[in-house]
């Protein structure tokens, strides 16, 4: 029989992703009862993802330079994700408790892009657009899938604008307001429900709502 691992690799995960999945996998490994030292073990991933938190909270609107250093410091995350992970399979091989109460992703038999092609409709979230409760706001409402432990939206006034280049937001709970905007705006909205062990999050469909 096939014995639990870990993933090893995160390079895949979106850019999005890498801050909320690395602060689960950082609670998650120091909480363990199967883990010995796990605050200790998680400590450069802890490290590693506050100092991306305080570069993206710092500059709004980074140049092509702090751009680039922003990458590095999501990069480090990723390797120290990565690090962790290999820890912990060689300290623990077989105890799949132990891994599993980690919050990084168990290994699969089948690929990630094979996997993510059997989620379900139910795994998704959808999403409902109202008017917000101040004036130029939109109120967004979840659905979300069973296990999120976080909401990752986009949002943007041109739905054929780049991925990257929409507004992002994030936060739990089952509802989140936007704006204000100008009254008239026409508003694209999609979001994901986010799990301790997501590595691409899986969009709503897209919707749009004029502000009022």
């Amino acid at each position: 029989m096939r014995k639990p691992k870990l993933i090893e690799d995160y390079n895949r995960l979106s850019y999005d992703a890498v801050s909320p999945f690395a602060h689960s996998a950082v609670r998650q490994t120091g909480a363990s009862a199967f883990i010995t030292g796990g605050t200790a073990l998680a400590k450069p991933v802890a490290d590693a993802v506050a100092a991306l938190d305080a570069d993206v909270a710092a500059t709004d609107y980074p140049t092509p330079a702090q751009t680039a250093h922003r990458d590095e410091l999501r990069t480090l995350v990723v390797t120290e994700l990565g690090r962790l992970a290999k820890r912990l399979n060689l300290d623990y091989p077989a105890n799949e408790p132990a891994l599993l109460s980690s919050g990084l992703t168990l290994a699969e038999a089948t690929s990630t892009a094979a996997t993510q092609k059997q989620l379900s409709a139910d795994a998704i979230m959808s999403i409902e657009l109202l008017d917000g409760t101040q004036p130029g706001c939109v109120l967004v409402r979840f659905s979300r899938p069973t296990g999120t432990i976080q909401n990752l939206l986009r949002y943007s006034t041109d739905a054929k604008l780049p991925e990257e280049n929409w507004l992002v937001a994030t936060g739990g709970g089952r509802e989140r307001q936007l704006g204000p905007f100008e009254s008239g705006t026409r508003m694209f909205v999609k979001a994901a429900g986010l799990t301790g062990s997501t590595t691409e999050p899986q969009y709503s469909a897209i919707k749009s709502r004029i502000v009022q």
